[in-house]
This record gives structure tokens, sequence and C-alpha cells, in this order.
């Protein structure tokens, strides 16, 4: 298995998600295809709402394809359950039932009928998957295996027998279940964590969140009273068995609240004044059931919609077992042509991965998806590791710009320490080595706020949680001209091996004491993080097959540096006790191969002194695999010990008179094993014990070795211990300080056997060696040369090389022109020489300006080094690409919405939006509020953020009494756009603000001007438009947001005569009186324009409607969070003008040139013009903030 084993003593079953539903496709082209992965699935609440997102628009023609993957049967169970109810006639009048089904502990008669109804029809068309395909179903919910099948069958039958039981039965059933569920609930009067899911708005759920977690868990009820209906007495099955045992052991944090979106319920709406804190428990409550509604009614709708005989518009398919090995299975198939795999389902498991034949053989009429564009994680980062997922998702996601990788963690309480930790590097490090690279460390901002998470923060400082969800594509899709973006990059063996050394060090640093010591000393997440060990040996060399596939360089000398450097190691404790291990694991898959593991050298050491349990083989493999078997007498004392030991890890060690070799990378099955044949012919099959620990069978572990090790000692005894860590140590006084389980000798065949190949596998098959690397990248011209820092943990800088072949560059070169560097967009820059340019794309940002070149006339190439562009603050002004992609346009950092099913909110009552300005807020980490104000800030981003947020402020009436009609956008005396905003609306999935806003752009047009000179009266009346003077390069900057704010709402299609079509840019200008943005979708929706602005009409064939979000900084990378007077009292200043912190003037926007050359306003010191006029113009609306400076 790709992660430790695990004994599992204490574990939980999650039937109900713990954060609000996002969107799915959201970062997806309006006429892509959905191919989703769900790793760790959970609930479906995801699919719920991808599937009512989808429900209008362009994408209500959009295909979905659901693949879902979760260890826990139950909850896959009990998803298809809700999915076959929904996809039933007259499924929308049963929504109150299927709602009590999903979330409550108790149910009512009506709603116990239904389930038990309805799981004895699933189990009556489950037989086998061919029955269950010709189903009523099978059309549109997929099973991928026929293991997951029959574990679904079985948990319905567990269901359907609870109606079977006699009547002692019965009473003893449901009295444990209510005793079950009563000493689940936390024994805290305070459980607020589903506030999170109020979003901007949840300091006022905080109290309700808390209430509702009693009442729900005092009453087994989703309530606003405290007091469970009479009527609901049935204890519901689907939560009574799953992997914790045929009991109730749902999650003691569970709350049903936690899946949607409070903010709904919290903010005012339109046509009312109500504030947040006037909201009941019984609002939210209900709230939380519309929603619950809406979404079921859409996908009740397109169930409903499609037949057995008609394409599918929506596939939900269901895989029970490990995501990790899911993947790796995947992967295997797709490149070996075979639904056959080598990969085990699941921990504590013998069979391996063997896929549905009629949907995953390449012949399969409707092939199902092997490789996605869209992949979903979960928070399985916080239990199996993101090297982990990155290692196993990166060859299944689909080779486009808008192939999208989701992340989310759930632990640690210091954010911008965590990531870091988590990858064992730096992130620009780990993204060149392994391809993927957090969208938000490119552009240096999100669209998703998780203010949320900072204000708990700062009102709590015991909070342990921190909720992150980040987005990963694949380095260098932000490139607009798609040509070569996938040169590999090339790295030189000395620097390599030590990038891979540090990696390797970070990965194991639970044995590094020093510094796990150090790192207990920094912040309460460090010891959180230091408690999860999520990697083994295997793990490490995973990695490493994946940078030997991408990185270019000479392996085999990068191999045997990093192999001397691990050689030579003396920090990590116990890492020569791993040595054999690693070295295995290099071999098993064929990454690389230490020289006295070679075949020759194992032949001629068994040639020497032929040890006795390889006496009867005819050739001794270079690796062979150990089977220990423990029988369970020996186990069943240590049980109760190993249970309070919460999750202790496991291993097996070779133990002889001076060696001890630890191999952590072991599988683990409670069962019998069968035993055939002798020396090299011998194998061993598993049953396994469908009782697991409760059974009464051994338990079985097998793990691979090199052959030498079992050659290097006579005596060697083989030991089942566990991993020594500080929650561990409590089993030093039961097991001793080696904490060893089971010892025994090598020799005794009652114990202990040496296969040729693992369990259950066919005598002679090549699994593990189909399991190795294919193919390694080639040294080619122009490839990228990345060089690191002295200690090989960060990139500096980008080589590459490029031969002069044009006829014109030629000429121009050798007759002696100087070539030139010119920036092209944030990853790519131009070489130009004479009239004739070469375009160079890059891995990740570069710096044109700081390029030096190295130019060989008579050879006809040039090089070019440029310093990576990655310090916060420097961006450039192309921070929002969107991307040609297959007819379509992707957005690279800024996620679509449907601004139609975005709530609106209303503006009237002030008070009621004090979380406007904290949340806004946001947008500026400490680092940027610590800007001097009346300097020039020097990064492009903050200037955008500083007018952001003065739109913001003046839309929502928080900087103002009243909002303007318009804001227009100057640089120096020229408007280049108008923004006019109807709505300000909540982006429930990414718990944001957004502004539903309608663009004119500048243009010569002189209907254009016609349609403003019969509006200007009532525009450029009173306070009615703001000004906003900007500086050239934020211009440049809003430019490319305005092109992705259109079209990241757009609810048209680009026509065939579409400007970035034709003229092959996006956007189209840069100059302040042209449009940057196509003309297809201006005018289109604009009656709801009108609605708002009726004395605007002229003006509505002109504006094109736009999504603009607020930019919000990254808490992962820095500290970011509301100025602590918003957390008491939920109100913080506005940050000054935008103008204020540069040097333009406030009113045309000129920029000034030396100090001194501006005007100052002698009021508040901040604001400045360049002349008397401009200030006199411009008092009328700056007297509203111009505070008297202290």
């Amino acid at each position: 298995m790709a992660h430790p084993a695990i004994w599992r003593g204490t574990q939980f079953f999650y039937p109900i998600g713990n954060t609000s539903a996002v969107c799915l496709t959201q970062d997806l082209c309006p006429s892509e295809k959905a191919e989703v992965l769900l790793l760790g699935c959970g609930d479906p609440r995801h699919i719920f709402y991808t599937v009512y997102t989808n429900s209008a628009g362009l994408q209500a023609s959009r295909k979905l394809d659901f693949t879902c993957c979760d260890l826990e049967g139950a909850v896959i169970a009990r998803n298809a359950i809700l999915f076959t109810l929904l996809a039933d006639e007259g499924a929308v009048q049963k929504v109150p039932q299927i709602w009590n089904i999903f979330f409550h502990f108790y149910l009512d008669k009506a709603s116990h009928d239904l389930l038990i109804s309805q799981c004895r029809k699933l189990v009556e068309l489950s037989s086998d998957l061919d029955s269950w395909n010709n189903g009523p179903y099978g059309h549109f919910l997929r099973v991928c295996t026929e293991a997951t099948l029959a574990e679904l069958r079985r948990l319905w039958q567990l269901y359907v027998k609870t109606t079977t039981y006699s009547p002692s039965e019965a009473k003893a059933f449901k009295s444990a279940y209510a005793a079950d569920v009563k000493a689940s609930k936390v024994k805290s009067d305070f459980v607020c964590t589903s506030s999170r899911a109020a979003g901007p708005l949840s300091m006022y759920a905080l109290k309700m969140a808390g209430d509702h977690y009693n009442t729900y868990w005092d009453t087994g009820v989703f309530s606003a009273v405290a007091k469970r209906p009479l009527d609901a007495s049935h204890p519901n099955p689907t939560l009574a068995f799953s992997m914790v045992g045929d009991k109730f052991g749902v999650h003691y944090g569970t709350d049903p609240l936690s899946c949607f979106h409070l903010a709904e319920a919290l903010a005012p709406a339109i046509g009312s004044a109500r504030h947040p804190e006037q909201t009941t428990l019984k609002d939210m409550a209900n709230v939380c059931k519309t929603q619950f509604s809406r979404w079921c009614t859409s996908v009740s709708k397109v169930l409903g919609s499609q037949g057995p005989s008609s394409p599918s518009s929506l596939i939900i398919r269901f895989f029970v077992g490990d995501a990790l090995s899911f993947c790796q299975a995947l992967g295997y198939s797709r490149t070996m042509k075979s639904t056959s795999t080598p990969f085990l389902v699941a921990p504590w498991k013998s069979a391996c991965i063997t896929l549905d034949p009629n949907a995953y053989e390449t012949s399969a009429q409707s092939p199902a998806p092997t490789m996605f564009n869209i992949i979903d994680t979960s928070n399985l980062l916080d239990h199996v590791g993101v090297l982990n997922i990155l290692v196993v998702t990166s060859p299944i996601l689909q080779q486009t710009p808008s192939a999208t990788l989701y992340t989310e963690g759930l632990s640690g309480s210091d954010p911008e320490d965590a990531l870091p930790q988590q990858l064992c590097g730096d992130i620009a490090t780990i993204g060149l080595l392994l391809g993927l690279i957090p969208v938000s460390f490119i552009s240096q901002f999100m669209n998703r706020s998780n203010m949320h998470e900072l204000l708990m923060q700062a009102a709590n400082e015991n909070a342990t949680q921190n909720h992150e969800r980040l987005a990963w594509k694949l380095l260098s899709r932000a490139e607009k001209l798609m040509i070569d973006v996938d040169r590999p990059i090339d790295i030189a063996p000395e620097q390599l091996a030590g990038v891979l050394f540090n990696v390797y060090l970070d990965m194991f640093f639970y044995q590094n004491m020093a510094r796990k010591m150090s790192m207990l000393k920094l912040s309460s997440s460090s010891i959180r993080i230091s408690g999860d060990i999520h990697y083994h040996r295997r793990a490490y060399a995973e990695v490493l097959s994946v940078v030997k596939k991408r990185v270019i360089t000479d392996w085999d000398s990068t191999m045997n540096m990093l192999h001397d450097k691990i050689l030579n190691d003396r920090t990590l404790l116990t890492g020569m006790n791993h040595y054999q291990d690693l070295c295995c694991q290099l071999h098993l898959l064929g990454v690389f191969t230490v020289e006295w593991m070679s075949l020759q050298k194992v032949q001629e050491v068994c040639r020497l002194e032929r040890p006795l349990v390889f006496r009867n083989w005819k050739t001794v493999p270079q690796t062979v695999c150990v089977v220990l078997v423990i029988p369970r007498a020996r186990l069943r004392s240590l049980l109760p010990d190993l249970d309070k030991a919460g999750t202790p890890i496991l291993q097996c060690d070779f133990r002889g008179t001076v060696t001890s070799n630890t191999f952590s990378c072991i599988n683990t099955v409670f069962g019998t094993v069968k035993i055939s044949g002798k020396g090299d012919g011998k194998t061993a099959v598993i049953e396994e014990d469908t009782a697991r620990r409760y059974g009464a069978s051994p338990l079985v572990v097998w793990f691979w070795v090199p052959s030498v090790v079992i050659s290097s000692e006579d005596r060697l005894s083989v030991v089942l211990a566990v991993l020594s860590t500080p929650a561990s140590m409590s089993l030093t006084m039961k097991l001793g300080f080696d904490l060893s389980l089971f010892r025994a000798d090598m020799g005794d065949e009652q114990f202990v056997h040496i296969l040729r190949q693992r369990p259950n596998a066919v005598l002679g098959s090549a699994e593990e060696n189909n399991m190795q690397i294919s193919g390694r990248p080639t040294k080619t011209p122009g490839a990228t040369f990345v060089t690191f820092d002295k200690e090989c943990k960060k990139p500096l800088s980008f080589s590459t090389r490029v031969d002069i072949i044009e006829p014109e560059m030629k000429a121009s070169l050798t007759s002696g022109a100087t070539p030139t560097v010119n920036q092209v967009s944030m990853h790519s820059i131009a070489i130009v020489l004479g009239e004739k340019s070469l375009q160079l794309p890059f891995p990740l940002p570069i710096d044109a300006k700081k390029a030096k070149l190295r130019v060989a006339r008579k050879s006809l190439y040039i090089e070019v080094t440029l310093p990576l562009k990655l310090t916060l603050g420097e961006t450039d002004t192309d921070m929002f690409p969107v991307i040609p992609q297959e007819g379509d346009l992707a957005l690279w950092n800024m996620h679509r919405v449907n601004l139609d099913q975005c709530v609106p909110f209303s503006i009237t009552n002030k008070n009621a939006l004090k979380w406007v300005n904290p949340h806004i807020s946001c947008m500026l980490s400490e680092r940027e509020r610590r800007i001097p104000e009346g300097l020039t800030t020097g990064s492009t981003l903050l200037d955008i953020k500083h007018t952001l947020h003065l739109i913001f402020g003046f839309a929502s009436g928080t900087a103002d009494d009243k909002p303007p009609l318009c804001y227009a956008l100057k640089d120096k005396q020229k408007a280049f756009v108008m923004l006019f905003i109807t709505d300000l609306r909540l982006d429930l999935g990414s718990h944001a603000i957004v502004a539903d806003a309608w663009m004119m752009p500048s243009s010569p047009s002189s209907v254009k001007a016609e349609a403003f000179r019969k509006v200007s009266g009532h525009v450029m009346s009173g306070d009615n438009m703001k000004q906003l003077g900007i500086a050239a390069e934020e211009r440049k900057a809003w430019m490319h947001l305005l092109a992705a704010a259109t079209e990241r709402c757009r609810t048209w299609e680009h026509k065939t005569s579409c400007e970035y079509r034709v003229q092959g840019a996006i956007p189209l200008t840069f100059e302040p009186d042209e449009s940057p943005i196509c003309s297809c979708g201006t005018g289109v929706g604009a009656e709801a324009f009108v609605k708002k602005y009726p004395m605007l009409r002229a003006l509505a064939p002109h504006v094109t409607r736009a999504a603009i979000s607020p930019l919000f900084a990254l808490s992962y990378m820095e500290r970011v969070g509301p100025p602590q007077d918003a957390v008491a009292t939920k109100t913080p200043a506005m940050p000054a003008r935008a103008a204020a912190v540069r040097r333009v003037c406030a009113a045309c926007g000129k920029e000034g040139g030396a100090p001194g050359s501006l005007l100052i306003c002698s009021r508040c010191k901040d604001v400045r013009y360049c002349s008397a006029g401009c200030q006199r113009e411009d008092w009328k609306g700056h007297k509203k903030c111009c505070v008297p400076s202290s």
C-alpha cells in the first residue's frame, strides 16, 4: 500500500459531510464534459450542488460523469439509496422523507418504510453486475467492481434485516443504538464547528451552531426544537452498520448544518432590512431544507429525463476501497489495457482491484473514464498525506488548462506554516518535481474566502482546525499560446540529488529527534502535524518514480549521489534501519537498483553460501515476499492496549545478532493462509475472515525484502512491531521498549513463509514488473534547465538554449544585431531579433527584466537565463489569464459563477452589513497592510485590491450612504471603463460576495457616445459617478481582469466572428480608448440592467455582464486576517483610497514624477492631486472620507 499500515482501534463513521457543498465544475469550460473523480467522496452534497449549478445557462447541456471512491462502504450504500430514490417516480414529493433518511438518527414510520422498501428493491437488483446493469438504475448508477456491488448488497441486506429481528433482538438493538448515540456526543456545552458553513457571516452563526449541535444529538433529528417528535422512534439502520462495526459509530462532530450554505439565512434578503442577529435557528434550518430540496429537484429532473435506451447526461460510478490504490489501478488499467490490477482494494484486504470489463475494457461500448478533468480529494491529505495524493493523481489528470485537482485540509491552526510541511519541501520545488502547483500560489490571490476560519482563530487562540481548499493545476497551463508548454525540465545531477535528499529528510522528519523537538516548540499545529505519519520508504520511491519520468538528467549519477547522501546521513536516528527497505522499493518500482541488489551480486552471494530457506530454490530472485502469520491467541490480550493507543503504525523487522532492518511497507489482513508447493514454487492463498478483528483467524502480514537480507545472517527473526512515536510510548509497559507484538524465527514455517510472489498472485505473472517505470524523457533542444539555491531547497532561475533557424533571425544574429528579451506573459518571454521573435514558455513565472543572454553568433544559438518571479507582491499585469481550449475558453485562476443562482442581499440597512468590511478586508495580508501610505505600493495586485476595496465599499453602502450609479476607472484624464453594479450577491460555494456588474469599456463608437450622451444627465449628476484614478500598470491589469470577469459568468456562446478568435488575443487591447473584451456578450441579458436602472436604458445595448469578486490574500502563504478591531467590533476601517498609496492624482489618475510634484490634501495628508483644479473637482466625493491626519 502507498500508506503505512495503521492499526485503527478507534474508528468513526462519516456519513454526513463536514464542509459546505461546492460546485465541482466551476473551473471547467462551459462546453466541456465533466469527468470527475471524487476521492474520499463522502456524502453526495457536492454532486447535488454541482447538478443544481449546471441546471441552467450554457452548462445545462453539460454531460456529468462522476466516479465516487470511498473506503467506507456504508457511505456509498447510503448515497446509492439517495440517488435511486430520486430516480423513482414522484421523488420530489418524497424529499421530506429522503431528508429524514439521510440526516436523522431516528426515523418516523413513513421514512423508515420508504427506506426499507428501497433497500429490498436494491437487494433484488444487485445479485451480480449484469443484473444491476440491466436494472432500472444501471443506466446512470454504475458500479466499478463486482466486490463493490457485493459490499453494497451486504449492507442493504443488513438494513432490511433490522425489520426481521425478534422482539428481544429489536429491543436490544434499539437500546444499544440509543446508548451509542448518547456516548458519542461531545461532552462540551459549545460545539460550533458548523458555523464555518456561514462563511463571511460565521460570527453570527456561532451560538446557533452550538445550539443546533446539542439539539441534533439530544433528539436525533434535524430540528430547531429541542424535542424529538413522538413518531420518530425507529433507529436509522443506515447509521448502525459501518467499518466501526454493527453499531452506531457516527463521528462526534457530525452536524448536517455543515453541509449547507448558512449565509443565505443570515444575509439580509432583498426587500428586507433584517439584521443577521435577528436570524433564528428555525430560519437557518428552513434554509438548509430549502437548499436540499432545490438540489434534489435538479437531480430528480435530470434522472427523470433519461432512460436506459438514451445516452445518460448524468452518470454516477461507485467504488468501495482505498483512494490511492484506486488511482493507481485506473492508471494501470489505462496503460496496460487490463482490468485486472496488482493494487489491493484497501488496507486490511488481500484482494486486488479488478475493474468491471464491461466498463473499463477498451472495447466497451461506452468506456468509463480513467483520466479526469476534475479530481476532488476531500480532506484526504489529512489522512494519507498530500505527497501521496499528488503522486497518484498527476498521471490521471487530463492535460488541459481547465483540468483541476482539489485538496482540502482541516488540520492545524497555523495555516501559513502547514502546506510546506505537508509537501515536505518548498511549494515551487515540489511543483517542478511532480508537475502540479496550487493555482493561487502563482497568482497570489484566490476568489474563495476563508474569513470564517481566520475569525475563529482570532477569537479562540486554542482553535485546532483550519479549513483550506486549494485548486492545483498542471505547470505552465496558464500559458495562452499552448505551443511547447510541456517542454521537459533539466536539473544537474548534483542539485537534483540534493533536492531529493531534502525531500527524504522532510518526509521522515519524525526520525530526526532534534528537529522533531524543535518543531514541537514552534506551534500547536506542529504538534498535530508531527503526529501524522503518512510516508514510508515505498512512498518516497513513488515520488522518485514520478521525478524520473519528468526530469531530464543523468539519472544513474543522480541516484548514486543520493544513495551516498542517505547512506552517510546521521540526522535520522533510525534511517539506516530502513535502508534495506528503501533499496528494495526503489528496485521494485524500477527507479534504481543498488549494486549489491543486482542479479549478478545476488546469485554470487547465494552461490557462495545458500541459506537454508533457499535450499530448494532453483534460482534466487533479487527480492522475495515474506509472509508472517500471527496466531489470534497471541494478539487477543494486546487488542485493548492497541485500541487505546489511537492509530499506531505497524512495521516488520528482520532482527539478527548484529543487524536490525525495518520494513514499513507491509500489508495486513485477518484470515487463514493455505500454502502449496515447495522451494521457489511455493505459493500462498489467503482466505479473509469477514469478521476481521472480531473473528478468530490469525493476522497475516506480508512484505517484500531483498533476498540478500535473508542471506546475511544464519539466525534471523521476523518481528511485527509498532513504530515508536510519542503516541505509542504508552505501549512500552505492555510490549517493552522495542514495541514488539510478535516474533518468530525465520526458519519456522509454522509462522514464516518465503515466497517468490505475493500471496494470491498467479505464479509466473509479471505484475510487479508492470508497475515499473516504462519510459523517461530524453535530452532535447529547448529543455528548461533549473538552478536551485546552494541548499538545494528553492529554485532560483531557469535557463534554456534557443537554436536560431528562422532565416531573417539568422541574418540579424550573424550581422551583429543585439537580441532583446520582452515579457509576454507571467510564464513566457519573447526573444526579439530584428523584426522577428521567438516565444519561449517556462514552468513558473519569470522576470524578463533581469534576463541574461549568452549569444553564439557563429553557432547560431542564444542562451537565456531568467530569475523566477515568486516573491509575494511581484505579479505581472496578466494575472487573470483567459486561455483558448479546444474551441472554448478556460480560466486559470478565477472560477465560473452562475450569477442568477448567486443569492442577492439587501444593502438598505447599514447595520446589517457590518460583516462586509471584515470580509473584503481579507483581501489584504498583514504584509500588505504595513506598506506605508503615501508611497507607491510597487505591486499591481495590491493596487487592484485597493481599487476593489473602494468599489465594494461604495457598492455596499458601507463607505458612503448611497451607492453610486457607476464607477469610472480613469487613467490620467480618460475613463477606460464604466462599471454599473446591479446587485451584490453571495457566491455561496466560495463563501464570498460577488458584484453583479455590467461594464461598458471605452471605444471610438459614435453610437455608444450618443447613448451615453442621452443618460449623462443621470450618470454625471451629484454623486452618481465615482471616479477612481489608477496608474498605467494597474489599467493593463484591469484589461485582463475585465476579460476574465465577463468570461466567468457568461450565458452566451462566443460567435465564429468573435474578436478573440479573429485577433488571437485576450484581452484585445491595452489602449485606454479601445475595448479589451469581445462583443459576443454585449447587450445579452441586459433586461436585468434596465430593470435596476431604467433611466439608463440607452446603455443596455452597449454593456456586458461581469462577475467581480474580491481577490483574497493567501493564508497558507502569509498571515492574513481582518484587523484586530474587526474581531471585536466586526467593522474595520476602510483602507485608504487607491490613489492615497500611490503617486497619482486622485481625480484624473495622472502619475507624479519626483517627490513633491503632486499636491497633498492638507487635511488628511493622504490624497494627492496634480493641480488645484483637480482637487476642487474631487472635493465633493473626497470630503466624505477625508479624516484629519493625526
